[in-house]
């Protein structure tokens, strides 16, 4: 390699052709030459040093972005795209989680399901986008009124759901239905239009009254449909109960596939 230094690790000396031996900083008394072949060693050096310096700058800059895709992707796949709130998959991820954790300590679990009475009329009358922000509003209602520790879903199209862990007792679940129910029913403004729609709540509670999350669920429907029967039965006139049933039964047929 000519005369040039041979570094070990970047060592404490530098061994030269001539068998002169130069420590660490003790440039000034090396020959010229040698200060010479250690000086431009320094330089390479340092360059390498820049060089690693901007590559691992530029390797931490793709990775922070890697992570910025990933949450974006786990968002994707956990929200719904309208509201934010979790969508169906991930909530019923939630709610075997819920209740796994609930069996284990001897805990219960509260499930209510939510269907807005009256969503249909705004959508056909004033359009999606009006219909869209109700969704997003509502959505934002019942997140307001539901518990820190609770995880609330939307289910799809005017439904939604939340879970309630660690729950008390169904005093406990009704108090939560019945603040949700009061907010959404408070009058609405949007884009100038005023606007007012209502939630019928199903309740259910494990272990109490089911033994898994498809029987949760299908106690909470239940429960959903029976009030929203009765409320039905102090407004509408005996012959718009069989749509309710057609709708039931439409809605039924949409979760089984």
């Amino acid at each position: 390699m000519g005369v040039e230094a041979v570094s070990m690790a970047y060592g404490k000396s530098r061994l030269y052709d001539n068998g002169a031996v130069a420590e660490a900083g003790d440039v000034a008394a090396a020959p010229v030459s040698l200060r010479s072949n250690i000086d431009r060693d320094r330089k390479e050096l340092l360059s390498e040093i820049d060089t690693l310096r901007s590559i691992n700058a530029h390797l931490i800059r793709q990775i922070a972005l890697l992570r910025q895709r990933e949450a974006h992707a786990q968002r994707l796949a956990h929200r719904d795209g309208l509201t934010g709130l979790y969508n169906q998959r991930r909530m019923l991820e939630l709610l075997n989680e819920s209740m796994a954790e609930a069996a284990r300590r001897d805990q219960r679990v509260g499930l209510l399901f939510i269907d807005l009475d009256g969503f249909k009329g705004v959508n056909d009358r004033f359009g999606h986008t009006v219909g869209d922000e109700l969704l997003i509003t509502v959505a934002s209602r019942i997140a307001a009124r539901a518990r820190t520790e609770d995880f609330v879903c939307r289910y799809g199209g005017d439904e939604f759901v939340v879970i309630l862990p660690r729950v008390a007792d169904m005093a406990a679940v009704n108090r939560v239905a019945d603040s949700i129910r009061a907010r959404v029913a408070l009058p609405y403004r949007l884009n100038g239009i005023d606007l007012t729609v209502t939630a019928a709540i199903g309740v259910a509670l494990y272990p109490d009254e089911a033994r898994d999350a498809t029987d949760l669920m299908r106690r909470a429907d239940e429960s959903m449909y029976r009030a929203k029967s009765r409320g039905v039965e102090l407004a509408a006139t005996p012959t718009r109960l069989p749509a309710l049933s057609r709708r039931r039964d439409d809605r039924s047929k949409r979760r089984r596939v």
